[in-house]
């Protein structure tokens, strides 16, 4: 059983589903809106692990977010829209490693936190970032992180949600 911790933006659901769809098969039946994430891989919840998370996030305020660029992971065939500002999810995802050190981000894969959402995998890239780019920038709102569990294959549901102070 996997679980992660994300910021979800369902607003930008019309816009980034078709291409994940297209280019990994993800569908919005999977369970998981479109996102920024702050952890994954995610201890499995339970009540000391909410209770954890909870402390971490505490001070993380609502924001709004511009999505003005699309980027790419080139070591992984990624295209992404690139959150302005980054630094919440950046400072975010740097308290959780500190209170779940035994979960680094992505397991320790990579030595930055590059916050992004994800749009398109694959062979699917040009053709994407062609259709999307007249569409920037792009508005989002953070209002909560949401903690998703894999249920079964390719099938996740909502544990927690732990909404941001503020506004």
């Amino acid at each position: 059983m996997q679980s992660v911790l994300l910021v979800p933006f369902p607003q930008l659901a019309p816009v980034a589903e078709p291409w994940l769809e297209r280019s990994v098969g993800a569908r919005p039946s999977h369970g998981i809106p479109p996102h920024v994430t702050l952890l994954f891989p995610f201890p499995p919840p339970d009540a000391a692990v909410i209770a954890a998370t909870r402390d971490a996030l505490a001070g993380l305020e609502v924001f709004d977010v511009r999505f003005h660029d699309l980027r790419r992971f080139d070591q992984t065939s990624v295209l992404y829209l690139a959150p302005d500002p980054d630094e919440p999810f950046v400072r975010a995802t740097e308290a959780l490693a500190a209170r779940f050190p035994e979960w680094p981000p992505y397991v320790g894969a990579f030595t930055t936190v590059v916050p992004h959402l994800t749009v398109a995998w694959g062979d699917a890239l040009d053709e994407a970032q062609k259709a999307l780019s007249p569409l920037l920038p792009l508005h989002g709102r953070a209002r909560e992180a949401m903690l998703l569990t894999e249920v079964e294959e390719h099938r996740w549901e909502p544990q927690a949600q732990f909404p941001f102070g503020g506004r």
